[in-house]
């Protein structure tokens, strides 16, 4: 999964990696996760935006970023056919956003230019103010886009363009503040997601995933919610409807199934803890600490606390401490699935 970006700057790709964390944990990309969640902030213009509370502009220029397809190549000149193709056989304002984001990304901003220039809709009007951000001069992209948003509140990828435009500009407090905008306006998208990411740039990625103790049974998301609409007195199947929803990245939706496992069986620890989870916010982690915590010690033989209190140090960037909770749960529960989830974050840690 990727984000389109521009030389020396833009959204890094592993900031969106955590839409699909919650699917991936269990089915053997531990590893990946482990690096990503106890990493050091990459270089480069990453990493200045690592500093909350700078006022320093940003390399580069902020990128076109968009949504990942399905196919789309990693390779920048590759992308660049790929979205050609697909401009001939889908043109559409996103298919030129597409295209020019690849070009972009491929450093030939003079190509994105021209992929854009007669497209007059809002979005491409600020993917091209974007291409023309010159950092000693920020100013009109800035007045730009802050008009754009203005008269497209609702339109994520302005309202995104903007905050970053902001935050590379120097200007963190007001880019921020957009951003959370965008965020609050609808936190599971994938533009709420990159919002909430790039407002906390020391922090990992995405959020911490959610394990159930048992395996869910092989099914799609709507077949879970069908089912647990069929027995809404039973708790398994309110709570693997909650757990697929955390890992599809519905967070909010996740709450409300999470309530309704714990309305069938208030004493649930799985749906306490996921409860917990789904709920985690990078604006107040102390919150999703100060609840998970007593759940631990009041449950010290119960393995699912212990866990997600681990994935939560994580996300703390506290590797150490994680490491130690991992292991408890490993000797702990070592024939579970949750000890061996812990075993395998273990020997990537």
């Amino acid at each position: 999964m990727a984000v389109d970006s521009t030389p020396g700057g833009g959204v890094p790709r592993s900031r969106v990696l955590a839409l699909v964390i919650g699917a991936l944990v269990v089915a053997g990309i531990v590893v990946a996760l482990a690096a990503l969640a106890s990493r050091e902030p990459e270089g480069g213009a990453d990493a200045v935006a690592a500093k909350p509370t700078t006022s320093e502009a940003l390399t580069g220029r902020p990128a076109i970023a968009l949504p990942p397809v399905a196919g789309i190549p990693e390779d920048p000149q590759q992308r660049v056919v790929w979205a050609t193709q697909r401009r001939v056989t889908d043109p559409g304002t996103a298919a030129d956003l597409r295209l020019a984001a690849a070009q972009a990304a491929a450093g030939d901003a003079a190509a994105a230019r021209a992929t854009l220039r007669g497209n007059e809709t809002p979005a491409a009007q600020a993917a091209m103010a974007l291409l023309d951000y010159d950092a000693a001069d920020p100013a009109p992209t800035i007045a730009r886009l802050k008009a754009l948003a203005a008269a497209a509140p609702a339109n994520q990828f302005i309202g995104f363009s903007y905050g970053a435009a902001l935050l590379w500009s120097g200007q963190r407090a007001a880019g921020e503040e957009v951003l959370r905008g965008v965020r609050d306006a609808s936190p599971d998208t994938f533009y709420g997601v990159a919002a909430d990411d790039l407002s906390h740039p020391v922090l990992p990625p995405g959020y911490p995933p959610f394990i159930t103790s048992e395996p869910p049974p092989t099914a799609s998301l709507a077949e879970l919610k069908a089912a647990a609409a069929a027995q809404p007195g039973a708790l398994q199947p309110q709570l693997y409807y909650a757990a697929a929803l955390v890992a599809d990245g519905q967070r909010r939706a996740a709450m409300d199934a999470f309530d309704a496992a714990l309305a069938v069986d208030p004493g649930s620890l799985d749906a306490r803890v996921g409860r917990i989870i789904a709920a985690y916010s990078k604006d107040n982690p102390a919150a999703a600490f100060g609840q998970m915590g007593p759940l631990v010690r009041d449950n010290p033989s119960d393995p699912s606390p212990r866990l997600h209190l681990a994935l939560m140090l994580l996300w703390l960037r506290d590797p150490e401490t994680a490491r130690a909770e991992f292991r408890q749960v490993a000797t702990l529960a070592p024939d579970t699935r949750l000890g061996r989830t812990a075993q395998q974050f273990l020997d990537a840690l």
